[in-house]
């Protein structure tokens, strides 16, 4: 009886086993079906790297990395783009911090507080914000969140709208409409908006939008990936 050994592999790794003259079984699975097996192949991918500390499994890693974040709605750009604003949010890596404790504000009450007025950003540019394009939406996102937990601003533009159904686990979506006029399509139901409109869709809600707009839209609390369910794509 043949051992199952089932793994997700590379596109490649069938044709590289039959030219090396193994035979092997392969099953190609829906992207829902896929995700599942990907993901413990990432465990893999890391334990291989603990070992090793090669640089070629952190490539692997990397790929692994890349394929999840397209299974699950995003790209790569949008991955890379999330990752340059938590760095502009929190920094890098780069200066080797390890955190040892966290003190009480009131042992030392001469520390600043991080969150005192004399360390706080009030200004936010157009040119410091974060601008990518996705679901047919280019975007301006301001790094407000560590000013502000409470909300998130961003800038949108759409020739035609979102072309996607989603929803958000925590956050609130409430867009002012600068120019031009939409649907917005909430739990199945169509509600039309105009320049000078408030749409607010609760947390928790089913939602997408068409039209040609340019609008403002303020998540409440601020806006976190890991609280965004992607329900599907659309066409339009």
């Amino acid at each position: 009886m043949t051992e199952n050994n089932s793994k997700a592999v590379r596109d490649f790794i069938p044709e590289v086993l039959k030219l090396s003259g193994k035979e092997c079984i392969v099953r190609e699975l829906s992207d829902s079906s896929f995700l599942p097996e990907l993901e413990k192949k990432l465990e893999e991918e890391l334990k291989e790297y603990f070992e090793s500390k090669e640089i070629e499994e952190l490539a692997d890693l990397l790929e692994v990395i890349y394929r999840i974040a397209e299974l699950r709605g995003s790209s790569k750009a949008e991955l890379e783009t999330i990752r340059q604003r938590k760095k502009q949010e929190k920094g890098g890596f780069e200066k080797n911090l390890l955190l040892l404790n966290l003190l009480e504000k009131s042992s030392y009450p001469g520390l600043r507080s991080a969150g005192s007025t004399e360390s706080r950003r009030v200004v936010f540019k157009p040119e410091d914000a974060v601008v990518i394009e996705k679901k047919g939406v280019k975007m301006r996102i301001y790094t407000t969140k560590a000013e502000s937990e409470n909300a998130g601003v961003l800038y949108q533009e759409t020739h035609k709208g979102h072309t996607e159904e989603f929803l958000h686990e925590k956050s609130d979506f409430i867009y002012y409409i600068l120019e031009g006029d939409g649907v917005w399509i909430v739990e199945d139901r169509e509600f039309e908006a105009r320049a000078g409109d408030v749409v607010v869709v609760p947390a928790g809600k089913r939602f997408w939008f068409r039209g040609n707009l340019k609008q403002v839209c303020i998540t409440a609390p601020a806006w976190e990936e890991q609280y965004e369910c992607h329900i599907r794509d659309l066409e339009f």
